[in-house]
């Protein structure tokens, strides 16, 4: 019986070493509402309430930090519209790009555990990685790379429904054009985040998001959490998410096991979470800065993955309240309203994510919504404004009027009149391919062209001479010109489909047929 009863003593010894060794939990356990304003409260659930109706935004999740304790934790609107299922702290939503500070941190786990350096290049730990630029290949390093100042700019597609595994991803990167040299200026890339969460696999011997798991999410308690597709849907709450169209709000399908960069885990923006969860997240970098606060993580890595490494150009549209932009690791920094702000948004799928702390003022917060839209930057924005105590801004106007000057300024070309294809359509229907960015498929349908790449179709419209214009879908607008050799033969057609560099060029698979 004495046995029996130390076992026991045992077993309730172990589970709250468990809870201490998760880091905060109170965080997140307990929602401390008397430390904000009496008024507080209300005001921010009318500024949810009325920015997800004026934008036409099906659901939000929400939660403050102030001093260590959440202050605010709740849902809004519906999580699935067809079942008219509530959003609650406890549905998960996947959060896109502030998935990178995650990635940051594991990184910087590593650097404590000795295993990597900062300013080591990547190359002494991925041998095979290279880039187009000889210099940046030998002297890239992870600080580089964590902070977008690798040279490369964006070349989002070649990852977008991306059907090629991680490794093959990190060995196309030498195909692509740089825009600037190594370090001289902020390119935000998805691509970066993603080599390096296979550094992280590479270093540590086991993949990125079971390292996420274990070392980060663990540690801090953060139970509703995952980094795939599978993860997501299994939860018992996950929002889907929705576009507003003419006729109503159309549900995003998610993406098929072979679309492995979207589907499986990913380093730039996979992780799948709750408002629950992520309030430890905010409390935990929080923490540094409040002198009796405790880190579950060291505090001298999270206070370096929140200081500048490279500016980033100002953003017109709020010059008037942010000031001194720059990206750290994993998060970006400026001067709000005259308060420090460390903060990023996400966006992947049709979900929205911003998280922003203010390491002075002690209040962090996360908002999470199930749509593609502007309101989250309203949301966010409005939310902070409230919680600090300062006067509100009409952020919904700021972005209205911004949304109608970018559209004015968006004119497209108009073709050259008069014009038409020099070769029957026969001639254009072939596979092309780029080392990186992967095949393009053009055949005839209907008797049109339509091309085929990534998972998106779409019909072909001829714009002028040899160049044919992308009629719908994603990749609506994107013109392709086809390239001929000096017989005549169709050979390769290019596409803009990274602004900043020439022309993509895809060759021709197959040879032409004699004609």
């Amino acid at each position: 019986m004495k046995r029996l009863h130390n076992l026991f003593f045992l077993l309730i010894l172990s589970g709250i070493l468990a809870l201490l060794a998760s880091g905060q939990p109170s965080a997140a356990a307990y929602v401390d509402s008397s430390r904000l304003l009496p008024d507080q409260a209300q005001k921010i659930r009318a500024h949810i309430e009325s920015t997800l109706k004026t934008w036409e935004v099906p659901g939000a999740a929400v939660g403050i930090v102030k001093d260590g304790r959440t202050v605010f934790l709740e849902g809004f609107g519906e999580r699935d519209l067809e079942k008219g299922l509530p959003v609650t702290p406890q549905t998960r939503f996947i959060l896109g790009s502030t998935t990178k500070a995650f990635t940051a941190l594991s990184v910087g786990l590593l650097v404590a555990d000795e295993k990597l350096e900062w300013d080591k290049s990547v190359s002494d730990y991925i041998p095979e990685f290279r880039l187009m630029d000889e210099y940046a290949s030998l002297h890239a390093t992870p600080r580089d790379l964590a902070s977008h100042r690798s040279g490369l700019p964006r070349h989002d597609f070649v990852w977008i429904n991306s059907s090629q595994d991680l490794p093959g991803l990190v060995r196309s990167l030498r195909f692509l054009e740089p825009s600037r040299e190594l370090r001289a200026a902020f390119q935000y890339n998805n691509l970066m985040y993603v080599t390096l969460g296979y550094l992280v696999g590479r270093v540590s011997g086991m993949p990125w998001d079971d390292f996420v798991r274990q070392r980060i999410f663990r540690p801090l308690g953060m139970t509703a959490s995952g980094c795939t597709i599978p993860e997501y849907v299994a939860a018992a709450e996950y929002a889907v998410s929705y576009k507003k169209e003419k006729e109503g709000f159309t549900a995003r399908p998610f993406p098929r096991p072979e679309e492995k960069l979207m589907y499986g885990a990913r380093a730039s923006g996979s992780i799948n979470t709750t408002a629950a969860d992520m309030v430890k997240w905010v409390a935990e970098h929080l923490a540094p800065y409040k002198a009796d606060a405790k880190t579950v993580f060291p505090a001298e890595i999270l206070r370096e993955m929140h200081t500048p490494q490279i500016p980033v150009p100002q953003p017109q549209r709020a010059k008037d309240v942010i000031l001194s932009p720059a990206y750290g690791l994993g998060w970006m920094t400026d001067i709000y309203r005259k308060e420090w702000r460390v903060q990023h948004g996400g966006s992947t799928l049709g979900f929205n994510s911003f998280v922003a702390f203010f390491p002075q003022a002690g209040v962090g917060l996360v908002v999470l919504i199930n749509a593609d839209s502007p309101a989250i930057n309203i949301l966010a924005n409005g939310v902070a404004d409230l919680a600090l105590g300062l006067e509100p801004i009409d952020w919904s106007q700021r972005f209205e009027k911004m949304l109608k000057a970018r559209g004015a300024a968006e004119t497209e070309e108009s073709p050259v009149e008069g014009t038409k294809p020099a070769h029957r359509l026969e001639d254009y229907a072939a596979e092309y391919i780029h080392p990186a960015y992967g095949k393009l498929k053009v055949e005839i349908e209907d008797g049109r062209l339509m091309a085929e790449t990534h998972g998106f179709s779409s019909p072909l419209e001829h714009w002028h001479y040899e160049t044919f214009r992308v009629a719908e879908r994603e990749l609506r607008g994107e013109k392709l010109t086809f390239r001929t050799d000096e017989r005549g033969r169709v050979v390769a057609v290019e596409a803009k489909l990274e602004p900043a560099v020439k022309e993509i060029i895809f060759e021709r698979v197959s040879p032409p047929e004699k004609r």
